[in-house]
């Protein structure tokens, strides 16, 4: 590990990479009781997981620019106050529309301090450290999400769901205080660059493909993240500790994908594995057609489907990243912003439009994970160059 990164700010930066996952799953199985407090559908409550991702987008783009000028530290704690503000605030609401306000704060507050987390690993390490780190951070994302909604039934069970983001707040704001003190004082970043920048990313025309794959791959997880308080407790009536659970096996799905994708890369290109696991994905979402139309009321099919619907999340991502960042080496901040901004905002907007049309039947989200992971694959297959090695030094194993 290189020196300029401590073990305290290496805990700070994973806690703050892991209020993303906690803020958009830790609150799931709580989504029908908030309906029923706020008098509106499941699917109006479920929509505020989709604001999160867009309002997570939103806070990126404004704090990247902002920490190049007034420093990682300053910018940060900043948008740890905002998150914990949010988070408070949450359980006053007493309408829908103040409940999606609150969460848009809450969100944007969080962008603005999670765009730190790989500025400041960039700006103190390289090479080999650099990719430790990210391996490091990578782990704990996917961790988060298997424990955040067995934390939320706990709390749910015991108090309220209010409880749920004011236990957010308490842990922003001791983020918030260590943050405080252990980052060292710093020097401003240099001034990035001009906004035309940005245009000469969408030039790139072979990247293109490895950018559609990027953002509705991953809204295929985002759909599926929105939607699944509907699918399992509404429509096949499990339990909320038992939703937990279910929620478990795609997490552990991801990550068993996620190590079994750093294994291929010793013989394969990541060009190659991403076409191989969006065809996967591609098989799971007719899993779900399949189980849907001939057994509709078969819970272990649905969720067989859905588990290999999301786990080939764990080749998809990183491969669609290095194949994409492969074609940017002077830009590659931009390239990262466009790539992380692209993710979350049409992951957002996807996700959205499915908990909006999921009243009743499984199959508006079915359909719609089924169009984007056809999108994501005609764009590799279209638009991009498939065969484009990519040097070991860009993967994490």
């Amino acid at each position: 590990m290189n020196q300029f990164i401590s073990a305290p700010i290496l805990f700070l930066l994973a806690g703050i990479s892991a209020l993303t996952p906690f803020a958009t799953d830790g609150y799931l199985s709580a989504i029908p009781v908030m309906a029923s407090d706020l008098s509106t559908d499941i699917s109006m409550v479920a929509v505020t997981v989709s604001l999160y991702i867009f309002g997570l987008a939103i806070g990126q783009l404004i704090g990247g620019p902002l920490s190049d000028k007034f420093g990682r530290k300053s910018i940060i704690v900043l948008g740890l106050i905002v998150f914990s503000a949010g988070s408070f605030l949450i359980p006053y609401s007493d309408s829908l529309v103040m409940l999606w306000s609150l969460r848009m704060l809450q969100a944007i507050g969080g962008g603005i301090s999670v765009v730190g987390v790989p500025a400041i690993i960039r700006d103190n390490t390289q090479g080999k450290d650099s990719a430790r780190l990210f391996s490091l951070i990578m782990l704990i994302s996917m961790l988060a999400p298997s424990i955040a909604p067995s934390v939320g039934t706990i709390i749910l069970k015991a108090l309220d769901w209010g409880w749920i983001f004011s236990s957010l707040g308490v842990v922003g704001v001791i983020v918030t205080i260590c943050a405080l003190w252990v980052m060292p004082k710093e020097t401003k970043t240099a001034q990035p660059e001009a906004s035309g920048g940005y245009m000469s990313v969408f030039r790139e025309r072979r990247a293109l493909g490895y950018l559609l794959a990027q953002g509705f791959g991953f809204s295929v997880l985002m759909t599926f993240l929105t939607n699944a308080p509907f699918a399992y407790i509404e429509h096949f009536h499990v339990s909320e500790t038992f939703f937990s659970a279910l929620l478990i096996l795609n997490v552990g799905g991801v990550a068993v994908t996620n190590r079994v994708n750093s294994y291929l890369l010793h013989k394969s290109e990541p060009a190659q594995l991403l076409k191989v696991f969006l065809y996967i994905q591609l098989i799971g979402v007719a899993t779900l057609i399949g189980a849907t139309s001939l057994f509709p009321n078969n819970l272990w099919l649905a969720v067989f489907g859905f588990v290999i619907t999301t786990a080939s999340m764990g080749g998809v991502v990183p491969n669609s990243s290095a194949c994409f960042m492969q074609y940017f080496g002077k830009n590659a901040g931009i390239a990262a912003a466009v790539l992380g901004a692209t993710q979350y905002i049409v992951a957002a907007a996807i996700s959205a439009i499915a908990a909006l049309l999921s009243h009743d039947s499984l199959w508006p989200i079915i359909i719609i994970m089924m169009i984007s992971t056809l999108v994501a694959l005609l764009g590799v297959l279209f638009y991009s160059d498939a065969q484009t090695e990519v040097s070991s030094e860009t993967q994490l194993s």
